[in-house]
This record gives structure tokens, C-alpha cells and sequence, in this order.
């Protein structure tokens, strides 16, 4: 059954203020007065699903980390909560950091880490044991044109080239929170849900798709979910015409496969700005539009980003 995009928006809402009111986990350091409390949301425990860590505690907070899956992260403080430097955490309102479940992550336990620095060299932790568990894919069969299954030798400098840039551009983060509220979808037209799915491209090539398909139809504005820097507006051999947008502490969404680039790198965007048009560039099988995020190196659901209470 297909279902319009604002459906399908007020349909997550709905089902991600459960979900969070379910997975609020709070812990309680009592190592020293008004210990840190750290509350999770999250969709889920699954591969591919984001989470937000918020952070509460005094002033004699310098610093905190959180570590997830091999990756630490600053807990950071909203911009009303900021004060002098050396006092990044304020009693009474809330530091936060984003992770992500890579959508290859094996299932099992995992431990969820924070590190709390006080002043006079005080050094607290707070364990979590998280349990990830196994998250079922679709899967399909493709047809392109076979130099996109098996690019010519000519094309695999630019190939690699190409993907260097890309890796380089998302791997320098931002330690401030640029985004402005909650994430949006680009545009209002239904997508295949197909995050995460298994593809055999001409009966050779198993690749897996770290994105979301949305059914623009071709010439449609494209908008930027949320307010951030672009950091890559390139023709690219795979994606075709593709702007990647840093939203600040290791987020970056990615729009692809466009037939015209209205904006540059190094501009800011405001959430909501047209950052180009609806195409069908690079390896695409027709008009839409590639949506997709990382959380520095963690690929997750753009449907999951939609329910972070930002």
C-alpha cells in the first residue's frame, strides 16, 4: 500500500514518542553530589537505528564523553545551554551526542560508556549494557547498464578518487550542534522503505543500500532535512549529482542521483532550503531521490533520524 509522505511522517511522530517514552533510560552516579544523569532515545536497538545521549549534571562538570561501538563522542551542550569556557555542562539543562548502530552490526551486548571529568581532576563512569538485536532486511534484483556493475578500467581512478573525497568530507566533525529542531524529509512524496536492502545488480554484484529511495518525480525541489554546511556539491560517477550536508557532531545527510545542484560547498543552509532538483543521475534506474545518513562512520535509517526529539 502506498502512503503520501506527510502520512507517513505523522505515522513515525506517533510511533517514535512511544518508543522513546519506552527506551528513557536514566543511571546514577553516586560518587559525588548530584551525580550525571544520562537518558537515551532511540527507535530501537537494531542495525542501522541512530540514538541521542543527553546529559545532565552540576557545574562542576568540565567535560563528558560518551563511547558506543568503538566510538566516542563529546556530550555537547545546546546552544542555551553553552556558558564560559571550561564549564560545557550546566545544572538544569541538557548536553547531548548522537551514535549510531551501523546497519552491518552484528547482534549481541554492548556497552554504553560515559566518561565524567570534574573540576579538581574527579573522574566518574556510568555503564550501560545495551542489547542490539537482529534486524531483517528486504532484498531485490536490479538492472543498470553493466558499466555501473562492472566499471571500465578508465573509470576506477575517478571511482576511488570519488569516494576518497566523500569519506574525507564526512570525516572532519563539527563539535557543535548545527541542525534547527527535528529532522524533516525532503520532499512529500512516498519511498520504497527500502533502507538496508540486499540487491543483485545484473545477476553479479550483491551491494546493500545504506539509503532510502524516495519516488520524486524528476524536476521536484529537494530539500535539506535539517539546517547545517554543505560540504560536498559534486557530479559524482555512482550518485550523480550529490550534496552532502554536515549538521554538526558527526551528522551528515546525503542527497543523490539530482539533476541539478542549486547550492555550493562551504554554504550554509537553513532546514527546508531547496538544495536541488529531483533526477536521475550516476547508477539510478530512473527519477528519485537517494536520502541517506551517517553518524560519523554508523549508516543509519533516514526514517529513524525523523523520530530523534530534537
Amino acid at each position: 500500500m502506498r502512503r503520501g509522505r506527510p502520512a507517513v511522517e505523522a505515522a513515525a511522530a506517533a510511533i517514535g514518542l512511544v518508543a522513546f517514552a519506552a527506551a528513557l533510560v536514566a543511571a546514577q552516579a553516586g560518587t559525588a553530589p548530584a551525580g550525571p544523569v544520562i537518558r537515551l532515545a532511540y527507535r530501537s536497538l537494531q542495525p542501522g537505528e541512530p540514538l541521542l545521549v543527553f546529559f545532565e549534571s552540576d557545574r562542576s562538570v568540565r567535560s563528558a564523553t560518551v563511547t558506543f561501538l568503538g566510538r566516542t563522542a563529546d556530550l555537547r551542550p545546546t546552544r542555551s545551554s553553552r556558558t564560559a569556557p571550561g564549564h560545557p555542562v550546566v545544572a538544569g539543562n541538557r548536553a547531548f551526542a548522537f551514535l549510531g548502530i551501523d546497519v552491518q552490526t552484528k547482534p549481541g551486548s554492548h556497552a554504553l560508556t560515559v566518561k565524567v571529568h570534574r573540576a579538581g581532576g574527579l573522574v566518574e563512569t556510568v555503564r550501560k549494557d545495551l542489547l542490539v538485536v537482529a534486524r531483517e532486511f528486504p532484498s531485490t534484483r536490479l538492472r543498470f547498464k553493466p558499466e555501473y556493475v562492472t566499471p571500465p578500467a578508465s573509470l576506477q581512478a575517478r571511482i576511488k578518487r570519488e569516494a576518497e573525497l566523500v569519506a574525507l568530507a564526512t570525516s572532519v566533525v563539527t563539535p557543535e550542534w548545527l541542525g534547527d529542531g527535528p529532522f524533516a524529509v525532503p520532499s512529500d512524496a512516498p519511498s520504497w522503505s527500502n533502507f538496508g536492502q540486499r540487491r543483485l545488480n545484473n545477476n553479479v554484484l550483491q551491494s546493500l543500500h545504506a539509503g532510502l529511495d524516495i519516488r520524486v518525480p524528476y524536476g521536484e525541489p529537494i530539500r535539506a532535512s535539517n539546517a547545517g554546511r554543505v560540504v560536498m556539491a559534486s557530479d559524482l560517477y555512482m550518485s550523480g549529482k550529490t550534496v552532502i550536508i554536515d549538521h554538526g557532531l558527526g551528522v551528515f545527510s546525503t542527497y543523490g542521483h539530482m539533476s541539478k545542484l542549486l547550492v555550493r560547498r562551504g554554504e550554509s543552509v537553513t532546514k527546508g532550503r531547496t538544495v536541488g532538483l529531483c533526477g536521475s543521475t550516476g547508477r539510478s534506474t530512473g527519477p528519485h531521490l537517494h536520502w541517506s545518513f551517517k553518524i560519523f562512520d554508523a549508516r543509519v535509517d533516514p526514517e529513524a533520524m525523523l523520530r530523534l526529539p530534537l
